[in-house]
């Protein structure tokens, strides 16, 4: 049943990007803090890589679910193939950004993130091949990058306007995640609109339905 693949395949691509767009936004405005919390000691280089390297989230969340769907219609050697060929050329990649540029550790993230691309692009191509598949740009990624941008704009003030004032770095980024993921899911509704169904399945669905519907 193509259809019914299809529209499965979309509705787990809807909810891995209602998460990961917003996470990546969140960590690329939140990077400093973040790096900090986890590594005291971090001089500021830490939450550079991070803001270079969010966008991996969404890439590797995409290509996580296609890799699930080509082993689960019987193609599992493909994202194996695919894994090798973006290895490839991840490595040729990184030598010559090193040989040729004084990147130095940023190009490993940028090397990364580069594996993840040829990832996603090898597997979409895998299941335009197989079954006619096109990735729901619209339906899964528009809202929800419209929607993280208030979201990132919330947490980033938040954050260190309140930073400014009590200077604890644990505090200022609770408040500023709780805020800043509520100002998402407000956006997010108000713009999608969701049926009562789609409501269900998104993260707390219950509580969302009771507060929306």
């Amino acid at each position: 049943d193509l259809e019914e693949t299809k529209r499965k395949i979309d509705q787990a691509t809807w909810i891995a990007m209602l998460i990961s767009i917003p996470a990546s936004v969140g960590l690329a405005v939140l990077a400093q803090p973040v790096t900090r919390l986890i590594f005291p000691s971090t001089e500021g280089v830490a939450g550079q890589l991070m803001v270079i390297g969010v966008i991996t989230v969404i890439l590797n969340s995409t290509s996580n679910i296609s890799n699930g769907v080509l082993q689960a219609i019987g193609k599992a050697n493909i994202p194996m193939i695919n894994a090798a060929i973006s290895l490839g050329v991840d490595i040729v990649f990184l030598a010559l950004v090193l040989v040729f540029t004084n990147m130095g550790i940023y190009a490993v993230v940028l090397a990364m993130v580069v594996y993840a691309l040829v990832m996603c692009v090898l597997n979409d191509r895998a299941l335009k091949k197989y079954l006619g598949y096109k990735n729901p740009w619209r339906f899964a990624y528009l809202n929800p990058i419209l929607a993280s941008i208030p979201m990132g704009a919330v947490a980033g003030l938040v954050y260190y306007g309140l930073y400014k004032l009590i200077q604890s770095n644990v505090i200022c980024l609770c408040l500023s995640i709780a805020l800043g993921g509520a100002t998402y899911f407000i956006v997010y509704i108000l713009m999608e609109k969701p049926s009562r169904e789609r409501l269900r399945r998104m993260p707390g669905g219950a509580v969302l339905v009771k507060i929306f519907v």
